[in-house]
């Protein structure tokens, strides 16, 4: 780029800034943003007195209690104040100013107008504007009100009782003593003049300047372009003199002789007013002053010309052309360079400042300084604007890299907030296990315990694991190490870690290796081969209640280098409109099979980065309720015959040796616990229902549990429960929204409140009262104690008067799921041969969909994505269908209908709320445990 074309391409950086700085000089703007300097400014200025020449007489409380026996209750008779003017007049004052309003004819008035009238220095008496809804309307304008100074127009004047006058046509001088203040209440400028129904009375201040100067002092008030005075009063300590009213009426009443007295009042103005009245106290920028203080200071600013003014128009443009340098500087650079920028920025500032500093003390001139500062601050931000379009220019790829970072880095920080919870769930197993074993013989039962131990061990490690190979890929730090291998021994391997697992559930494990010679050796990476495996192998574990787990492996016959390695299962299946979604990081089909089935999500994530990292790839295919296929395809290619190694079976935990533990908390391991209490769990993590009811066994105790919020909220609202323990993050419905519910109808059926406590893994004390405030009674962390539960029994269980059933826990019963209407189960059971299980696995996977559909389609419809929500409507029509509940599929096939109908969306919201209203009921049914 040329220097000509760089200084026509930066021209917007001066022209810029100096918009800005116009824009906010030209509106009220600088002013509100000047507010704060200008107060700063205001006082800086603030004189450390108040001005010599004034002196105030305070009618405060002290005096009011002193003068009581002398001149009774206020307010006093107005001879007192017609005794206080001689005196003063006799003591050599200038002039008097009465800052009371005498506005009612009172006892003594003769006696002080006779003083007012008589020769000598002026009394000046005050008078008070009268403000309500029309308080700035116009008064007629006079044969000169041009040449006038403007006012302030106030519908009424409170004027000084006419019985104050001795001589109709000589009336005694008046000020007015009111004025407006500004928005924030604090007063920095005075209204010199103020209109009332016609005529014309000036401010208090300029009242007494005019009776003691005479034409002198009023001339150069009635210009046009003077009707405020703008004054930097001194706080309260370094105001006028003051001293109390009852010192000057002792000595105006002969009571007693005050040598110093004289010496005071001599050849000063002095002001009689009173602080005993609470509405006599004004703000200013200085702190708060009485009325009386801020008049005197006026005047005495008025008189000495210590006014501050506003600074003249062409010391602003000054201040213009200063703070649109540096950015004429970038303009003729042609480039920004942001150290010297800024530099140039804070110079200028630095002159600014000192500029507004120096008019202030030299020429008390206030400066606002906000449009020349927006200038240097807009010009610096334009060139920094510019810096950032020319590296966004040059280096947008890199940009584009930055984005995706920042969102993979939101999303796992909302990933390790997911894994701080589920962490703690086998934490919750092995603690209470510790527990359970240290109260036990070395029984078959502690065998099951110490599994229970394994299992959670196995948790933890694999969830560890995940992140650190999460992170490795993420980080570009992700290793191959192709080898020749034995796939056999692989595969032996893989099968003596999950066969286990498999017959621990009933299921039938299955590896098929294709017959030929190519697969018995090859090349690859053996270790990330294994670990693929056993992602895929445990996920179909984890989703499959009973049926068959099958990995067949074969090569590829359109591409022989290629193996294919394909995981089956009879599970519950994903629906068409999340397949998608199982392999986004962090994220499963549906959110709620986290809380059904555990873990993190990340298995599939990471199984597919490595197969795309080596070469390779995955794909799904599924039938919701019949089972899903994850077929995975890795570059081998064969070599000659290793010698597979012989692999070992798992080897047996060895039994633990018995050791007994002290009770937890102090409490004793056997708490006295009524028997007979029915008790409802809501949890859907089976290690945790089963650490539970463990922990209480053998105590006579009937339990049940509900593995979802809605069917929780079914089973407490039957009010058949003395005790409710909700766990706060359950698929359908959270702890605390169905404590909320359960709350609500309880007060509407007037029923009695049942005990509520919330078990969850959220241990903060802002978790701790959000249960509380949801209507819970008790917050338990996980992991917890058996003594607490005990605890928890003892002090919160309330027998009620039903009658309950009493029998000790054995082994549970199986837990059917029923479809909304019988009728229309045994249509859907008998469109599927009567085949039971099968059934019962749609029906699963029907509920973990249902229970997701709502935030999904809400989502979907956020992002505008028609086509996913057109997908949902489907699907949810579908597998309504298929469990048999009639009302929901008839709900979403109009809601894919109006969907399907761009010109309805009337229809579309009615059949929304149609689906939303009949998936509720369904997920109960599907979901609500039926004990036997």
């Amino acid at each position: 780029m040329s220097r000509a074309t760089e200084d026509q391409h930066l021209y917007w950086v001066p022209l810029g800034a100096l918009l800005v700085g116009l824009l906010i000089a030209l509106t009220p703007l600088n002013a509100w943003l000047s507010a704060g300097s200008a107060d700063f400014q205001q006082r800086l200025l603030a004189p450390d007195s108040a001005g010599s020449g004034a002196l105030v007489f305070d009618i405060d409380n002290a005096s009011l209690d002193a003068l009581k026996p002398q001149l009774g209750p206020w307010p006093f008779k107005r001879d007192i104040y017609a005794l206080a003017v001689e005196q003063l007049r006799d003591a050599g004052a200038s002039a008097v100013v009465l800052d009371l309003l005498l506005n009612d004819e009172r006892a003594g008035d003769l006696a002080l107008a006779r003083v007012i009238a008589r020769p000598g220095p002026p009394v000046v008496l005050a008078a008070a504007g009268v403000p309500h809804a029309t308080a700035h309307s116009a008064r007629a304008p006079s044969a000169n009100a041009a040449a006038e100074p403007a006012a302030m127009t106030w519908p009424a004047m409170v004027l000084p009782s006419p019985s104050l006058t001795l001589v109709a046509d000589r009336p005694p001088a008046v000020g007015v003593i009111t004025t407006p203040l500004d928005e924030d209440g604090r007063l920095r400028q005075l209204t010199l003049w103020h209109d009332a129904q016609g005529q014309r009375w000036p401010a208090m201040p300029l009242a007494v300047l005019m009776a003691t100067q005479g034409d002198a002092g009023h001339q150069r008030w009635q210009r046009s372009d003077v009707d405020r005075a703008w004054v930097a009063f001194a706080p309260a300590i370094r105001g006028v003199h003051r001293l109390p009213f009852s010192r000057l009426a002792h000595v105006a009443l002969g009571l007693r002789s005050d040598d110093g007295l004289g010496e005071l009042v001599r050849g000063r103005i002095v002001f009689i007013g009173s602080s005993a009245m609470l509405a006599d106290s004004v703000m200013t920028v200085n702190g708060q002053l009485s009325g009386t203080d801020v008049l005197a200071q006026s005047y005495a600013a008025m008189r000495d010309d210590t006014l501050l003014q506003a600074t003249p128009v062409w010391a602003n443009a000054a201040m213009l052309l200063v703070a649109i340098a540096p950015a004429l500087r970038v303009w003729r650079r042609g480039q920004t360079k942001l150290p010297r920028d800024t530099a140039w920025a804070l110079v200028a500032l630095a002159v600014i400042v000192g500029a507004m500093l120096s008019l202030a003390f030299i020429q008390r001139w206030v400066t606002q300084p906000a449009a020349p500062a927006a200038v240097v601050l807009a010009g610096l931000a334009l060139a920094v604007l510019s810096r950032q379009r020319a590296i966004v220019h040059g280096q947008r790829r890199l940009a584009q890299e930055q984005l995706v970072a920042v969102a993979a880095n939101e999303a796992k920080s909302e990933f390790l907030a997911n894994v701080s919870h589920e962490v703690r769930t086998p934490m919750n197993a092995m603690l209470g296990v510790a527990e359970l074993l240290a109260e036990t013989e070395l029984t078959p039962e502690q065998r099951r315990h110490v599994e229970v131990f394994r299992e959670s061990g196995m948790a933890l490690q694999d969830l560890i694991n995940d992140l650190l190979d999460l992170s490795k890929i993420e980080a570009g730090r992700f290793e191959s190490d192709p080898t020749p291998f034995a796939l056999q021994a692989a595969l032996d391997r893989v099968s003596s870690l999950m066969r286990p697992r498999a017959q621990l559930k009933g299921l039938a494990f299955d590896i098929v290796l294709e017959p030929g010679d190519d697969l018995h050796s090859m090349v690859g990476d053996r270790k990330r081969l294994e670990q693929a495996l056993l992602n895929l192998l445990g996920n179909a574990i984890k989703f499959t209640a009973q049926g068959v787990v099958s990995l067949r492996v074969s090569r590829d016959t359109a591409e022989p280098v290629m193996v294919r390695f394909v995981v089956s299962d009879s599970g519950i299946g994903i629906a068409p409109s999340k397949l998608e979604a199982v392999f986004e990081p962090f994220a499963q089909a549906d959110h709620s099979v986290t809380r059904h089935y555990g873990g993190t999500g990340l298995g599939l994530t990471i199984t597919r980065n490595m197969a795309e990292l080596l070469g390779g790839g995955i794909v799904v295919r599924s039938t919701p309720g019949l089972g899903s296929e994850f077929e995975l395809r890795l570059p081998m290619p064969p070599v000659a015959p290793i010698k597979s190694p012989a692999t070992s079976a798992a080897q047996p935990i060895p039994a633990a040796p018995v050791r007994r533990t002290e009770p937890l908390n102090g409490l004793p391991t056997e708490a006295p616990v009524a028997d007979g209490l029915r008790l409802l769990l809501a949890e859907d993590n089976e290690i945790n229902v089963y650490i539970f009811e463990s922990m209480l066994a053998g105590r006579g105790l009937h339990i049940d549990v509900a593995t979802n919020g809605l069917a929780a909220l079914e089973l407490a609202r039957s009010g058949q429960y003395d005790l409710v323990f909700l766990d706060v993050q359950m698929p359908g419905k959270g702890g605390l929204a169905v404590a909320r519910e359960l709350r609500l109808h309880e007060a509407a059926t007037g029923r009695a409140r049942v005990p509520l406590v919330a078990l969850t893994a959220n241990a903060f004390a802002s978790d701790v009262q959000a249960s509380l405030d949801a209507g819970c009674d008790r917050h338990m962390t996980k992991p917890f104690s058996k003594a607490q539960l005990l605890d928890a029994l003892e002090t919160l269980a309330v027998r009620t008067t039903r009658s309950v059933v009493t029998a000790p826990l054995g082994p549970q019963p199986t837990v059917a799921v029923a479809p909304v209407q019988s009728s229309d189960r045994a249509a859907a059971l008998a469109r599927m041969g009567d085949d039971e299980a099968t059934f019962g696995r749609i029906c699963a996977h029907a509920a973990v969909f249902m229970q997701q559909w709502s935030p999904s389609f809400e989502s979907a419809r956020q992002g505008r994505h028609a086509e996913r929500m057109r997908a949902l409507a489907h699907d949810l029509k579908g597998i309504a269908a298929t469990v048999g509940a009639t009302g929901l599929a008839a709900a979403a096939a109009r809601l894919q209908a109006s969907l399907e109908s761009d010109d309805k969306p009337d229809d579309s919201a009615s059949a929304l709320a149609d689906v939303e209203a009949a998936l509720a009921p369904a997920i109960v049914a599907l979901t609500l445990p039926t004990r036997g």
